[in-house]
């Protein structure tokens, strides 16, 4: 087994194992976006386990931009870590995760970030290699009718807006914030990943203090807290979105500890830490992750994060 960059492999096969593994459609024509698009990926795009011609796994390295209480520092970051399943067992990903850090430390990066699920067997992998749970997101659920509070706010669709609009909201608001407080412009993982109609401008009189993202499906109004600035109240927030998208059930995704206390209070059932899984791995020996807690606020109420940053 050998490893070596995405530009050396057959891109169908890189395909198959993501489709397989991740159910990610990693096309060579999606790839060839990323790459052009999106400053964050490593110039390597991925590193592949092979052996002949035959890709054995895939993992994807990201340069993350954030915000530490010393400025501005970028950390790793790893996403599509995926292994063929007829390879499995035979240490491929332990290959694949030692090559990436391996070249996010070469390149003076500190510390590296993943997202997973708590349940999946990868999870215990990231621990084996030295990653440490953050215990930082949370989901809560409630009726309609509790969701449904009154509330000085007012919420629109981004779609009237633009994708530039909502990034102004994000480097205004983000200002108070630490972690990945600050991203580069424009950010393709939004515009990839959230239709302006699933995101919601949140406004106190006619100042935008943030947005939401927020899509119903069936009887479930689902909500993430991607960005309000600090004085908000969750809870009015959230109304004011619901409102605008009647559901019989609403769930919140969060991850500032006063938001969790606030919709507690609020009568939502909150279930802290949810599946979801934040990790982080000092990538040099003097650096634990109770200092990537301290540099980056995390699990505080100045941490600022979401899945399209991590990812």
């Amino acid at each position: 087994m050998k490893i070596v960059e995405y530009n050396d492999v057959d891109p169908l096969q890189v395909l198959n194992i993501t489709l397989l593994a991740l159910d990610l459609p990693l096309t060579p024509e999606y790839a060839a976006h990323i790459r052009h698009t999106d400053p964050r990926v490593f110039p390597c795009f991925t590193v592949n386990a092979v052996e002949g011609d035959v890709v054995l796994g895939v993992a994807g390295v990201l340069r993350l931009p954030m915000i530490s209480t010393a400025g501005r520092e970028d950390v790793g970051g790893l996403w599509a870590v995926s292994t063929h399943p007829h390879h499995a067992g035979r240490g491929v990903a332990s290959a694949l995760l030692e090559e990436a850090h391996a070249r996010m430390h070469d390149a003076g990066l500190r510390f590296s970030m993943l997202l997973t699920e708590r349940h999946l067997r990868a999870c215990k992998l990231y621990h084996q290699h030295g990653y440490v749970e953050m215990n930082v997101w949370a989901k809560a659920v409630a009726r309609w009718e509790t969701a449904h509070q009154p509330t000085r706010l007012r919420a629109q669709s981004a779609g009237q807006e633009g994708y530039d609009f909502v990034e102004k909201i994000f480097e205004d608001v983000a200002k108070n914030y630490l972690g990945f407080a600050w991203r580069h412009k424009p950010f393709v993982r939004l515009r990839d990943g959230m239709s302006l109609d699933d995101i919601w401008i949140v406004r106190e009189n006619d100042t935008p203090v943030g947005y939401i993202y927020a899509r119903k499906e069936g009887p479930l109004l689902e909500i993430h807290i991607h960005l309000l600035r600090p004085d908000i109240d969750v809870v009015e927030a959230v109304a004011v979105v619901a409102s605008k998208l009647k559901a019989p059930y609403v769930q919140v995704g969060m991850t500032r500890p006063s938001h969790i206390s606030s919709l507690k209070r609020a009568g939502w059932r909150v279930t802290h830490p949810n599946w979801a899984s934040f990790m982080v791995k000092p990538l040099v020996p003097e650096l634990t992750a109770e200092d990537a807690r301290r540099l980056f606020g995390i699990g505080t109420d100045r941490f600022l994060g979401s899945w399209l940053d991590v990812t």
